[in-house]
């Protein structure tokens, strides 16, 4: 499916095993309680509880994945998980806890995954400075993946990328709001955002029917992509003896938030900064910086065009109509008041809307 290479490392530190205590322990530093996902820190490991809707087959193959020595100069690796009494076998119980592949739990109904700690790149810090953003390491990352041999990745199972489902549920979740809001409410405010809900709609129902249907496009290139990227999902994690994508001494970058990893057109992956930069939030220089790195790493997302515009249009124009039904969402669910970027995404949804 994909031509390129399989990163080879030498052997990774076996993880500690985190043990029921630590999976349920309470307290800790809330990172993220947002959009159905809870993230809490407790020292030096990171407990995340997935979206109710996040079915645990392919969350663990995309944890199999994540936990591969074959990749390892790429992703941050889930930690092991065991119930406290020794060793795993692959399903154990202790009060309602079940521990499925060694890599994910269930609690209480609900997936949950151990990570060793890292520092992120917090969207405040971005665009504090956001041309001192690590762009270029980031892109070199990306790069990587993208030319990962998913032929030589077996017996892992890789599974399609969720940036289908993600879309569809971002809209689900801007239908839910609506609903919950009252549709039929009057007054200037509630007009408004009904207005700017039909613009979302209509931009969304204008997308190419491959961007709604499939991860990659009809006869498009397929690599092992992460689905959900941006500098978010990038962390700063302790160098290891093997590290290669270094850009500071003593410290590396690693990718993290594996939830929609999996097969699809790499230009999913560009989408992001694609639709910043078409959006006006995202410099015209940092985005040619992070392209030229890109293409420079030997990425294969762009092809031969010159023009990076002619492979990431669809994706971006995807992922734009997903920022403005989340902006949408969070401010009939949550009060959160758009501010210049939403704005912005929800101005670029009415230009595709109407076809300007």
């Amino acid at each position: 499916m994909s031509t390129g290479h399989t990163e080879s490392a030498g052997p990774r530190a076996t993880p500690r095993t985190v043990g029921a205590g630590e999976l349920t322990r309470p307290g800790g530093e809330v990172l993220t309680d947002r959009k159905g996902r809870h993230v809490v820190r407790h020292g030096d490991i990171v407990v995340k509880t997935h979206m109710a809707e996040e079915a645990a087959g392919p969350l663990l193959a995309r944890l199999r994945l994540a936990a591969d020595p074959r990749l390892a100069p790429l992703f941050l690796p889930p930690l092991r998980l065991g119930t406290g009494d020794g060793e795993d076998d692959g399903l154990g119980i202790q009060g309602g806890l079940g521990i499925q592949g060694e890599l994910l739990a269930t609690i209480d109904g609900r997936l949950v995954t151990a990570w060793p700690a890292a520092t992120a790149l917090g969207l405040a810090e971005v665009e504090r400075d956001v041309e001192a953003a690590p762009w270029e390491a980031a892109a070199e990352l990306l790069a990587r993946l993208h030319a990962t041999d998913l032929a030589a990745l077996h017996p892992l199972s890789v599974p399609p990328a969720g940036v289908c489902t993600r879309l569809q549920r971002v809209m689900d979740h801007m239908e839910t709001g609506l609903s919950n809001a009252g549709e039929g409410s009057a007054g200037p405010v509630a007009a408004e955002i009904l207005r700017l809900a039909e613009d979302v709609r209509r931009a969304h129902a204008a997308l190419p029917p491959w961007l709604r249907e499939a991860p990659s496009r009809p006869g498009g290139r397929v690599a092992l992509i992460h689905g959900d990227w941006h500098l978010g999902q990038v962390v700063r994690a302790p160098r290891e003896p093997d590290a290669t994508a270094t850009t500071t001494a003593g410290q590396c970058w690693r990718i993290i938030d594996i939830d929609d990893l999996g097969w699809g057109d790499p230009a999913w992956d560009l989408a992001r900064p694609a639709a910043w930069f078409a959006a006006g939030v995202l410099p015209g220089a940092v985005w040619s910086r992070f392209v030229d790195a890109y293409r420079g790493a030997g990425g294969v997302a762009l092809g031969a065009d010159p023009d990076p515009w002619a492979a990431v249009d669809g994706p971006a124009r995807a992922v734009t109509v997903q920022y403005a039904a989340g902006a949408i969402t969070d401010h009939l669910l949550r009060g959160t008041p758009f501010d210049e970027g939403a704005r912005a995404f929800l101005d670029c949804a009415r230009r595709l809307a109407s076809g300007t």
